[in-house]
């Protein structure tokens, strides 16, 4: 899918691809699960199954935003503008790393 909304100059497909490189190159783990839209990310030497899958799609107002998993219609869970990779990484390493031990 190949999809850029209002505001964005990038792809979600490139969008996606940035945001696994930055969070690996963070030392998470990550697997892609729909190329344009979704990751599940998770420290590696934590337990696999506390993870996050982190959503790619437009807000209302048609800018591509990373979305936590618990977003729902009524209570949206916006993380950052698509294009601000550095904060969707140390957002979502924060709430990956919770409780992680090394």
């Amino acid at each position: 899918m190949d999809v850029i909304a209002s505001g964005s100059e990038e792809s979600a497909d490139r969008l996606t691809e940035r945001l696994a490189k930055a969070c690996e190159e963070a030392g998470l783990k990550v697997t892609v699960i729909e190329p344009s839209t979704r990751l599940k990310v998770h420290v590696p030497y934590g337990n696999e199954h506390l993870n996050e899958v982190i959503t790619l799609r437009p807000d209302t107002g048609e800018v591509l935003t990373w979305y936590w998993s618990w977003d729902e219609p009524a209570h949206p869970a916006p993380i950052c503008p698509a294009h601000d990779v550095a904060t969707a990484v140390r957002l979502i390493r924060h709430v990956v790393a919770a409780g992680a031990t090394r």
